[in-house]
């Protein structure tokens, strides 16, 4: 009882001391059932959240996909945050996905890639790839491990679905860059692939400050504010 009391007479006291502190979600921690508001994309609700992490040279590197409605993807990473807002899957079964993933001496771009990277001729000799008639560079592969974010199981999303939790070999990304300028603010100018079974390639654009107007707390927070 007295315990009780005192809680009460500090809360009456001082209440900003007692009163629980309240989520103040930003693009670095969004969680699942978050709102993003962005001004020429409307509002998106976060479906998942993947922290994913890659080693490499001893140095660990740590971001966030942000799985959006609509198709849409967030990524949040130490140099720059992207939104791709068009993914195209490119299935096992599909002529694209063996040119990037064969070997080198049957014509596929990314272990040709990986060849050149290592004999020190990848700047010199560029790695191509031709999708739906645009042709892109690519610029870097590697393997990651992801955790999804306050959620149980992976998005039950082509790729993302597939994502190995135990083995990051088997997680691979791809950047490629458009040999052709894109005009300002237009997808296209950032893509990123994603192989696990099949190939997700994602089309965005750099987001720049002001793209985000506003971030809404999933409903049961914003309730309890």
């Amino acid at each position: 009882m007295f315990n009780r009391l005192n809680r009460a007479l500090q809360q009456h006291l001082d209440p900003d001391k007692t009163a629980p502190q309240l989520r103040q979600p930003t693009i670095e921690n969004l969680l699942p059932g978050d709102v993003v508001s962005f001004w020429d994309a409307g509002d998106s609700v976060v479906q998942a959240v993947l922290e994913c992490r890659e080693e490499l040279n001893r140095r660990e590197t740590v971001w966030r996909w942000n799985i959006l409605d609509e198709g849409h993807v967030l990524e949040i990473t130490p140099e720059a945050n992207t939104l791709y807002e068009r993914t195209a899957i490119l299935r096992q079964t599909s002529a694209e996905f063996e040119t990037l993933t064969a070997d080198p001496d049957q014509g596929g771009v990314l272990k040709a890639f990986e060849v050149r990277v290592r004999q020190g001729t990848a700047a010199r000799n560029p790695t191509l790839f031709e999708y739906a008639g645009s042709v892109y560079r690519v610029v870097s592969t590697g393997i990651f491990a992801a955790a999804p974010v306050d959620a149980a199981s992976y998005p039950n999303l082509d790729v993302w679905r597939d994502v190995n939790p135990d083995t990051p070999g088997d997680n691979v990304y791809f950047e490629l860059e458009p040999t052709e300028d894109v005009p300002e603010g237009e997808s296209g100018s950032e893509v990123l692939g994603i192989w696990t079974t099949h190939i997700a390639l994602l089309f965005g654009r750099p987001l720049k400050a002001g793209d985000v107007q506003t971030i809404y707390p999933r409903s049961e927070e914003a309730q309890n504010r």
